[in-house]
């Protein structure tokens, strides 16, 4: 079933499961979450997007003229979105990424080259929530709205997700890469790890602000506590 995580007369905000779409896609037959939502609020407008395997916060509206105050709010970047990534590799301290990005073959995107046109600019600022010495969670605010920005600005800096078959390694992750001690190797974590855990927004009504936070999910949550196990011992 569908979490909600709020509901009022102008906005919808529901939690995404992994290895859902957003939106009816070209070729891709399985039920979008778009469709979904509209099993609880039949007139319901997609607001923005997340990918297939990213989990978390996402925002519909109730009426056409909120869907259209909050397309203006996300177009003009006052949607305060902050992310959790469980990568690889270390990060001591906050970096600011502004590598710009371009598009790439078969809906990816890549780094942009200096002086390239149509590359855009692209800003996350990312800072550690956990280390674990070989892995980190991160807490990642995109700052521009690019597809794939944060995937492919963490691995630009050495800190794939943990599994991601275009930026980084595709293999499933058994218990015992995040701690030896592990009673069984089974596998932990088969997608991207990319959680959208809160969202703050000025409220289409013109009132105030909304806020809305979900929890990381099962998989992301199992592998936290295997890391945070390993490190104890």
């Amino acid at each position: 079933m569908l979490r909600v995580l709020h509901r009022d007369e102008l906005v919808l905000v529901v939690d995404k499961p992994a290895g859902v779409i957003s939106v009816p896609g070209r070729g891709d037959d399985s039920v979008p979450l778009s469709a979904m939502v509209r099993e609880i609020a039949p007139g319901a407008l997609t607001v923005h997007r997340l990918d297939r395997d990213t989990t978390g916060c996402v925002v519909f509206a109730l009426t056409r003229e909120a869907h259209r105050a909050l397309n203006l709010i996300f177009e003009g970047r006052k949607a305060e979105k902050v992310y959790l990534a469980l990568c690889r590799g270390d990060l001591a301290g906050p970096q600011r990424i502004d590598a710009p990005l371009a598009d790439a073959r078969r809906g990816g995107m890549r780094l942009g080259t200096p002086g390239e046109l149509r590359a855009q600019p692209s800003l996350t600022e990312v800072a550690p929530e956990e280390r674990f010495g070989r892995f980190t969670l991160l807490r990642c605010l995109p700052r521009t709205g690019r597809t794939h920005q944060i995937r492919l600005h963490l691995a630009s800096i050495g800190l794939p997700l943990l599994v991601d078959p275009r930026y980084g390694d595709d293999r499933p992750v058994r218990a015992r890469e995040l701690w030896s001690g592990a009673p069984d190797d089974g596998i932990v974590l088969a997608r991207t790890p990319l959680h959208a855990a809160s969202l703050r927004i000025p409220h289409p009504s013109g009132k105030g602000w909304l806020q809305v936070e979900s929890p990381p999910p099962g998989d992301i949550s199992r592998c936290l506590d295997l890391l945070r196990a390993g490190r104890r011992g």
